[in-house]
C-alpha cells in the first residue's frame, strides 16, 4: 500500500465518522463539501479543469452540485474505492495524491480549529511516509512560494533543506521556517493551523493555496 492509498483510507474513514456537516480548514467547506471536491477531482477531469481555467468553472460548479446532492455515505465510498481501472488516476494516484490525501486528511482533522478548537499534535509517520511527504515538499514548495520577496528555507529534522529562492530576491536576508516535514508541507499549500516555528519576515513570503 502506498502512502497516497494508505491516506485516502485514513481520510474516507475520517469523513464518514465525522458526517457531511464538520467543519474543515477549507474556509467554507464542509465535510460534504470536501468530499464532493475528492470525487470531482478524481472522476470528473472535464469539470475538474474547473479548478484552474475560469471558463469551465460553471461546468465545475454544475458536476459539483450534482456531487453534492448524492446521499453523504455513498459519495465518500465511492471515492473511497480509489480511481477505476480506465481511470488515468489509477497509474498516477501514489505520485499526484500523497500531499493532495495527506492535506487534506489534516483539512478534516484540524477541522475544529476554524471554530476555536486546540490544534492536534501531528502525527506520527515511518520514515518511508516522511519521504513521500519530503518528496511532495520539495516539488511543490518552488511553486507555491514563488512570489515571496525572500528566500524561503523550509528546515525539518535530519533533512536537507528545501529552498525557495528566485534570483531577483537572492540577496535578501531568508525566512527559515522549521518543523516536521507534513507541517512544512500544510504551511507551504497555505495552512495556519500547524506546529512551525518562524524566523524571519513573514510578510515578505506569499504562500499560494492549492
Amino acid at each position: 500500500m502506498t502512502f497516497a492509498s494508505a491516506e485516502r483510507a485514513r481520510l474516507s474513514d475520517l469523513l464518514l465518522e465525522n458526517g457531511p456537516d464538520a467543519p474543515t480548514l477549507c474556509e467554507g467547506w464542509t465535510t460534504r463539501d470536501m468530499a464532493t471536491h475528492l470525487w470531482v477531482r478524481e472522476n470528473r477531469p472535464d469539470a475538474a479543469a474547473g479548478m484552474m481555467v475560469g471558463p469551465l468553472k460553471a461546468h465545475l460548479g454544475k458536476v459539483s452540485d450534482q456531487a453534492k446532492s448524492r446521499d453523504y455515505r455513498e459519495l465518500v465510498q465511492s471515492w473511497a474505492k480509489g480511481p477505476g481501472t480506465l481511470n488515468p488516476m489509477r497509474l498516477a494516484d501514489k505520485h499526484v495524491n500523497a500531499a493532495e490525501h495527506f492535506i487534506h486528511l489534516e483539512d478534516v482533522r484540524r477541522g475544529e480549529v476554524a471554530r476555536g478548537g486546540e490544534l492536534p499534535a501531528p502525527r506520527a509517520f515511518s520514515e518511508r511516509d516522511t519521504d513521500a511527504l519530503y518528496r511532495s515538499l520539495r516539488r511543490m514548495a518552488p511553486m507555491l512560494l514563488r512570489s515571496s520577496t525572500v528566500p524561503v528555507v523550509l528546515q525539518a529534522p535530519g533533512r536537507a533543506p528545501v529552498t525557495v529562492a528566485r534570483e531577483a530576491v537572492a540577496v535578501h536576508t531568508p525566512v527559515t521556517v522549521s518543523g516536521e516535514v507534513g507541517e512544512l508541507l500544510l504551511w507551504a499549500h497555505g495552512r495556519d493551523a500547524v506546529h512551525v516555528t518562524v524566523d524571519g519576515d513573514l510578510a515578505a513570503v506569499k504562500r499560494a493555496r492549492l
